[in-house]
């Protein structure tokens, strides 16, 4: 089992960051996609769920681009990973798989209850700034 953070979450990160930095600058889409190293057909995919939770606003046309619209303290890295990736299914079970009846517990179903609980925790305590500020 891998925990890590997958691409399109790494990008929406690394795209509210160098949004971030430019203040009330808007940032084009083609500034934006080679800051990210990704091409301008893939930047919506990356952009849409930040837009979708209203942290970053989308202009069209020849003077369009994005900015941020709300503070980045406000947002927590697990709300940044359930907008990209959607929410954690915390009622899942390690070893069997999918919604299980309650009494029918895996040997690994408590350790796991409790690093998921723990995992989760740590995520909605990291605000975005300060990792952002963390990571210069």
């Amino acid at each position: 089992m891998r925990l890590e953070l997958t691409k399109k979450t790494d990008l929406a990160f690394k795209a509210l960051e160098f949004i971030g930095e430019s203040g009330d600058n808007r940032i084009t889409g083609i500034v934006l996609a080679k800051n990210l190293g990704i091409t301008t057909q893939y930047l919506p995919h990356i952009m849409a769920p930040l837009t979708r939770a209203g942290w970053v606003a989308s202009t069209s046309g020849p003077k369009g681009g994005y900015t941020i619209s709300t503070d980045l303290t406000d947002i927590t890295l697990l709300d940044l990973v359930e907008a990209v990736e959607g929410e954690v299914d915390d009622a899942r079970c390690l070893h069997l798989g999918p919604r299980h009846d309650t009494n029918d517990h895996c040997a690994l179903h408590e350790p796991w209850i409790r690093a998921r609980t723990a995992l989760l925790s740590e995520l909605d305590n990291s605000n975005l700034a300060e990792m952002i500020v963390a990571s210069r």
